[in-house]
């Protein structure tokens, strides 16, 4: 599939920050380019759809949908996590909705049964009959990887291992011990009417979009970016900066305080700033001297995208008597700066639909942005090079 928009049109967006403008505002709504970037990106990448640490016991289940697939993450008897075809291989219909836990998956259509493993076990009608094998009928598997307790897929077979691609992301995020860390509650995807790109992550606007919300909680300005922090390496999809607090212990709350114990392995240096991290194309870590919190999101296509965020404790936390009332109200607290976010991001889809629709320039505090176009714009020019 060869791109829809000229890729020589993006080379003005390859640039360093000083130079590049922003991508074709057709590339945030025309279904088309969406169809080949889907196939770029998405169809060649790794894709975070949630944690291994939300479903523990074996048949605990969630599900999610990539693009047009529905899927099932479940652990096994074994233990292991598969990712599964959330669709029934008779008919097609969808096997499960949510999450929970099950001994068996049963299509509701035609109550044809599979195991957690995805193999069928029983198809009505069908199972004594001499034309039809069911050992051969199993749910197709997605290949998974369980990276720092996230669970990863992919559609590709052929590209590297995502621990591989994250292994100095991992020495940097070590002291944070996020494979152990627990969800306060399980994720939960929320539908928006914008294109997945409009989620890249920058700090230019926190002092003007959030100047009546997030900055009285947490002082931000432009020298306290730290745009160089060493986990970034674009050529890999890492990028992202640290946010150097006022002082020890500083968060985004009415106290300006952390409301919960320091994890336990930090230095006084990792509990005095909060380190963003994205990794495309959908995850954004932000690593907190109390807490890691996760946003990831999905394409449903040019102009719609599903968007999950998850705050994440040890255990012992999440044990603490006052708890839920204290994670309920830093929730609450930073709940004007989540609909600050949103009125941009739906305004700005809005304004990309226009013919005024520019390719605007970067500020420096948009460093981030940029690094994601080189990210980008290199899987465009692979794809549109493919016979």
């Amino acid at each position: 599939m060869k791109s829809p928009i000229p890729i020589a049109e993006f080379d003005s967006s390859d640039q360093d920050t000083s130079l590049a403008v922003s991508l074709p505002p057709d590339t945030y709504t025309s279904e088309e380019f969406y169809r080949f970037e889907f196939e770029a990106v998405w169809n060649h990448e790794w894709i975070c759809i949630g944690r291994a640490t939300d479903i523990t016991r074996p048949g605990d289940f969630f599900t999610v949908t990539v693009g047009d697939d529905p899927l099932i993450a479940v652990r096994g008897r074994d233990d292991q996590i598969r990712v599964l075809a959330n669709v029934c291989q008779h008919r097609a219909m969808i096997l499960v909705e949510g999450s929970g836990n099950k001994r068996r998956f049963q299509c509701p259509y035609h109550s044809w049964v599979y195991g957690l493993d995805g193999k069928l076990q029983s198809a009505p009608e069908l199972n004594n009959s001499p034309c039809f094998d069911k050992s051969t009928v199993e749910l197709p598997t997605v290949r998974s990887e369980v990276w720092e307790g996230f669970i990863f897929v992919t559609f590709d077979e052929t590209i590297p291992s995502i621990s591989q691609r994250l292994a100095g992301l991992s020495e940097y995020l070590r002291n944070w011990d996020i494979a152990s860390l627990k969800s306060a509650a399980p994720q939960e995807f929320n539908e928006y009417k914008f294109n997945w790109k409009l989620f890249g992550d920058e700090c230019y606007h926190c002092q003007f979009l959030h100047s009546q919300s997030w900055v009285p909680m947490y002082p931000t300005s432009a020298e306290q970016i730290n745009f160089n922090a060493p986990f970034n390496d674009t050529a890999n999809g890492i990028v992202g900066y640290e946010l150097i607090s006022v002082e020890e212990g500083a968060s985004p709350t009415k106290t300006g305080r952390v409301l919960q114990p320091y994890l336990p392995n930090l230095t006084a240096e990792q509990r005095s700033k909060l380190a963003y991290v994205t990794i495309a194309p959908n995850l954004l870590i932000i690593a907190m001297p109390d807490k890691v919190k996760y946003f990831h999101w999905l394409p449903g296509g040019a102009n719609t995208s599903r968007f999950a965020a998850t705050w994440m404790y040890p255990e012992s936390t999440l044990a603490l008597p006052n708890f839920e009332a204290e994670w309920k109200q830093e929730v609450a607290d930073l709940s004007e700066v989540m609909r600050e976010d949103e009125m941009a991001w739906n305004g700005t889809q809005r304004g990309m639909a226009s013919r005024f629709a520019p390719r605007g320039r970067y500020a420096p505090p948009e460093d981030v942005l940029v690094n994601l176009n080189h990210w980008l714009v290199e899987k465009y020019r692979v794809a549109d090079k493919q016979p």
